[in-house]
């Protein structure tokens, strides 16, 4: 019998089996979790009620008047919204782990699209941290103008630095006294209409003097990033599931409430001239000064101090799965704190510190910010679009607000900086290079395989699959490849692999006896190997009801495939006359291409560094035409084994009239030319019997012939020992052009 402490509730069992799912390291038992207020709305609505309200939207106001930074203050909460709404879909459909916006990059498109975004993410999250600090300076100075920036901006950053070494939970504790500070500020601003003597008529339309529109976005949207904090916190939070789309939701309202009166605030308190050149005329126009002073250095302490506290987490989380270099001291939890990323990150936000400034860093973190919405953005359109029977979220939100989000990040980067958003581009971009290279082990399914799924399925539906329409153009080799045994694959391996790669097919059929359906030995591997060298391979085994039969059958079922094959590839050894009859009349049928492959027994495909490809008579009439028959597909198979065996063709042509010599010669230059065969290919053409000259032809690894309407596995058998090679048997499909 278990004792009341060994039952566990639902809640709590649920939420250990997904940290489990999520790759979480950390145990509940060890960790102090935190709910949807204290982890996620606290700590969001202190990061974005930071600097910019107090030192930059009276500034935003005066430039641009009071409709023109409402329209910035909506711009900018728009991109947010979106991206809040998107985040919330998003994160009740997986089980998020730590990292926030990288663990749902990571799960949706895997570790190399969440690293790619992750590093950026970061380091926005880390000069976030420099501009709060630069905030507190400001307030600072103006209190006391004769203490030193400098070494304000060095204690600052030293306290918020040691809180967040210490401990989370005390940098947590902290946000509620400041939470009290910034209440007070607020109220003292809002108190201050009754206070003054004369409000002003709010100035709709400014003249932009200090700066046009964009650069006055580029400054203010910052305030409105605060909205991934409570994301990246999500390794700490009791129920992440449920805390960050409630929690993210509510600060963004509340938030954009507090910004749209403030900018109503300050246009009724103040002239725009007084709101250009008086940076903190907030405290000037409250009803008690100091409560804004209060507040401002309690906003910017707080959100220097959140973004802190999650920027380590984020890095922590790239460490985890070896994305960063040396992610095992980076990785490292120290009494369930990232201690090594701590100090790590602190040396990046010191640094940053010391070479910009409040307007500069705001730039740049406004790139960087925007680069990750767009990811999440586009996250929830790619997966709305794919209707994947995965995507289940319980908040549901029309694909139209994160496209629109996605196309508002996009252009919003390309006015603010196009330099620095070409940078953050590129960077990404390196990013995704290196840790493509390095070959990661994703932990999670990723939206990969489905959006790769769905994108066939797209083309599928408009792939013209009927044979009468068939695209000459889009033509590639799709081998069927009949087999009994899977030593007939293995001997042909090279072979194939050169007669498709890069972009044909491998369809492999396995006739097995009645009663005895079991996988062949090694198949499954050979077809691995297909596909290491990236080519579509697939094997199937079917009970055999004789070779033909089952032929008819296979060739029949994947007509309709979207590979769908062309060329059926069959040995002629152990094969009789009349399966060889057979097998051009299957292929007859089915409108397939036929290669009948005679190897040589003792050399085999030789270096595969010759090749002959003969071409029949075609006298008196010797005219080019789009299809010419048995020459498209011997040539189409030629090209291939030239380009990926460096092979050496010569082309073979023998006549019966000697007035036909030139002609035919004349013919098969302008042949191989419009065909665009590699230079370097040799014409000869005789006049002379087959019989008689099969003995002279230049010798050749492989010798492709042209194949009529019947085979003869005497003339093919014999064919191979007069060349002494190996040789192969081609008829068209009809459906193939080497001329296109």
């Amino acid at each position: 019998m278990e004792s009341p402490e060994d039952v566990k509730t639902e809640e709590e069992s649920t939420t250990h089996i997904e940290e489990e799912l999520a790759g979480g390291k950390e145990s509940k038992l060890t960790t102090q979790k935190f709910g949807t207020f204290s982890g996620v709305i606290r700590p969001t609505i202190l990061t974005i009620l930071g600097v910019m309200m107090y030192l930059r939207e009276g500034w935003v106001v005066g430039n641009a008047g009071l409709l023109g930074a409402l329209l910035i203050i909506f711009m900018a909460y728009l991109i947010t919204g979106a991206t809040a709404l998107s985040l919330s879909s998003i994160t009740t459909n997986i089980r998020i782990g730590a990292g926030g916006v990288f663990s749902i990059a990571t799960q949706s498109l895997g570790l190399e699209v969440g690293g790619s975004i992750g590093i950026p993410f970061f380091l926005a999250q880390a000069l976030s941290t420099a501009m709060y600090i630069y905030g507190f300076m400001e307030g600072w100075v103006f209190i006391f103008p004769e203490h030193p920036k400098i070494l304000v901006v060095v204690g600052v950053f030293a306290l918020v630095f040691t809180i967040s070494f210490i401990s989370t939970s005390l940098a947590f504790r902290i946000q509620v006294l400041v939470m009290t500070g910034v209440i007070l500020a607020l109220a003292s601003m809002f108190a201050g209409l009754n206070s003054i003597p004369e409000l002003q008529s709010p100035q709709l339309f400014g003249s932009f003097e200090s700066s046009n529109y964009w650069v006055l976005f580029a400054v203010f949207f910052p305030a409105a990033t605060g909205i991934m904090v409570g994301a990246s916190m999500s390794g700490n939070l009791k129920e992440p599931r449920k805390s960050i789309p409630r929690g993210t939701m509510v600060a963004w309202a509340f938030s954009l409430l507090v910004y749209v009166s403030l900018a109503i605030w300050y246009s009724l308190v103040a002239t725009p001239e007084e709101l250009r050149s008086n940076l903190l005329i907030a405290v000037d126009r409250a009803y008690w000064g100091p409560a804004v002073l209060i507040g401002i250095l309690s906003s910017c302490f707080t959100a220097a101090l959140s973004s802190f506290v999650a920027s380590p987490r984020t890095l922590q989380a790239l460490a985890s799965h070896g994305i960063v270099p040396y992610s095992k001291i980076f990785g490292e939890m120290r009494k369930n704190e990232p201690r090594n990323a701590i100090l790590f990150t602190g040396g990046l936000i010191l640094l940053s510190l010391l070479l910009g400034d409040l307007n500069n860093i705001a730039r740049v973190v406004t790139v960087f910010f925007l680069m990750t919405y767009f990811v999440i953005n586009f996250i929830l359109v790619i997966e709305n679009q794919l209707s994947l029977v995965s995507f289940r979220p319980t908040f549901k939100v029309p694909v139209y607000v994160p496209l629109a989000g996605s196309l508002a990040c996009v252009t919003a980067i390309v006015i603010v900086s196009p330099v620095i958003g070409l940078a953050c581009i590129l960077i990404s971009l390196g990013i995704y290079i290196y840790l493509e290279r390095k070959a990661l082990e994703n932990p999670y399914e990723t939206l990969n395989t489905g959006l790769f799924g769905s994108i066939a399925n797209w083309a599928a539906r408009r792939v013209v699959i009927d044979d009468e329409s068939n695209n000459l153009r889009s033509w590639k080799p799709d081998i069927l490849a009949p087999i009994e045994r899977t030593t007939q694959l293995e001997g042909n391996f090279q072979l194939l692999l050169s007669m498709v790669y890069p972009q044909g097919s491998i369809q492999v059929i396995g006739f097995v006896e009645k009663n005895k359906l079991r996988p062949m030995k090694g198949l499954k591997d050979t077809i691995k190997e297909f596909q290491e060298e990236s080519i579509f391979a697939s094997a199937a085994l079917i009970q055999s009801n004789g070779f033909i039969q089952s032929l008819r059958t296979s060739a029949a079922v994947l007509k309709s495939s979207f590979f769908k094959p062309n060329i059926l590839f069959v040995p002629i050894k152990d094969r009789s006359q009349e399966e060889l009859e057979g097998i051009l009349d299957v292929s007859r049928d089915s409108k397939l291409g036929v290669v009948f492959l005679a190897k040589h027994p003792d050399t085999g495909f030789g270096k595969s560094r010759n090749i002959n490809v003969w071409i029949s008579d075609q006298s008196p009439n010797w005219h080019l035409s789009f299809q010419l028959a048995n020459i498209d597909l011997p040539l189409l198979i030629a090209y291939k084994l030239i380009r990926n065996s460096n092979a050496r063709l010569k082309v073979i042509t023998l006549v019966s009239n000697p007035e036909h010599v030139d002609p035919a010669r004349q013919y098969i230059q302008d042949l191989m030319t419009l065909a665009r065969i590699p230079n370097g290919f040799e014409v000869i053409v005789i006049q002379s019997s087959f019989k008689s000259y099969i003995h002279k032809a230049p010798h050749a690894d492989i010798n492709i012939f042209g194949l009529g309407s019947t085979a003869s596995k005497e003339f093919m058998e014999q064919a191979v020992t007069q060349t002494e090679s190996t040789c192969m048997f081609v008829r068209n499909s009809g459906i193939e052009s080497v001329l296109v």
